[in-house]
C-alpha cells in the first residue's frame, strides 16, 4: 500500500514539474519577446541621448565660434529628452537598473516566498503608478494631434513625441505585469531562501 502511495506521489509531483517547466518556458518565451522590442526602444533611446550629445556640441560651436545660435534648439532638446527617458524605462526595468530599497529585500527577507511576495506588491504599486502617466499620455496624445499642438519657436508637432513617451510607458507597464507574474509564480511554487 505504501509503495503505491509513493508511486502517486511520485507521478504527481513529476506531473507538477512539467506544469511548472511549461509555465516557466511560456515565461521564458514571453520575456524573450519583450526584451527583444525593449532592446530596440533602448536603442532607439540610446540614438537620442548621441544625437543630444552632437546637437550641444554643435549649439556651443555655432553659439561661440560663429556667434550664430540655432534656431528652435531648446524646442528639439526637450523632445528628444521625453524620448530618452521614456524609451529606455523598460530595458532599465527589464536589467534592474532602477533605484530600489534593497537592503530591505536582501537583507532581512533573505530570498524565498516572502521576498517575491514584496517583490510582487512592489510591482504591482509601480504598474498603478506607471499605468496612470501611460493612460495619460495616450488621451494627451489624442488631445495633442486633435488640436494641432506644437513647440513654441519652431512649430514642431508634440504628438509623435507624446505618442513615443506612451510607448514607452505602456511597455513599462507590460514589463511590471510579466515580473509580477514571475514572482507570483515564484511565491506559488516556492524558491530556496539564500543565506
Amino acid at each position: 500500500m505504501s509503495n503505491v502511495n509513493r508511486e502517486e506521489r511520485t507521478e504527481k509531483a513529476a506531473g507538477e514539474e512539467v506544469a511548472v517547466s511549461e509555465r516557466s518556458s511560456l515565461l521564458d518565451y514571453t520575456d524573450r519577446g519583450f526584451g527583444a522590442v525593449e532592446r530596440w526602444l533602448g536603442y532607439l533611446g540610446m540614438i537620442c541621448l548621441i544625437g543630444l550629445m552632437a546637437m550641444v556640441v554643435f549649439e556651443v560651436v555655432a553659439r561661440y565660434v560663429f556667434n550664430r545660435p540655432m534656431h528652435g534648439y531648446i524646442d528639439i532638446m526637450e523632445m528628444m529628452m521625453v524620448l530618452l527617458v521614456f524609451l529606455t524605462l523598460a530595458y532599465c526595468q527589464r536589467e534592474g537598473g532602477h533605484i530600489r530599497m534593497e537592503l530591505f529585500m536582501t537583507r532581512v527577507l533573505r530570498g524565498g516566498r516572502r521576498y517575491h511576495l514584496v517583490e510582487f506588491f512592489h510591482l504591482l504599486i509601480s504598474l498603478v503608478g506607471f499605468g496612470i502617466i501611460a493612460l495619460f499620455a495616450v488621451v494627451e496624445t489624442l488631445h495633442a494631434r486633435e488640436i494641432g499642438d506644437s513647440t513654441m519657436t519652431i512649430y514642431l508637432p508634440t504628438w509623435p513625441v507624446r505618442l513615443l513617451a506612451a510607448i514607452g510607458a505602456i511597455f513599462l507597464c507590460l514589463r511590471f505585469i510579466l515580473q509580477m507574474v514571475q514572482s507570483l509564480s515564484k511565491v506559488v511554487v516556492g524558491v530556496k531562501r539564500t543565506e
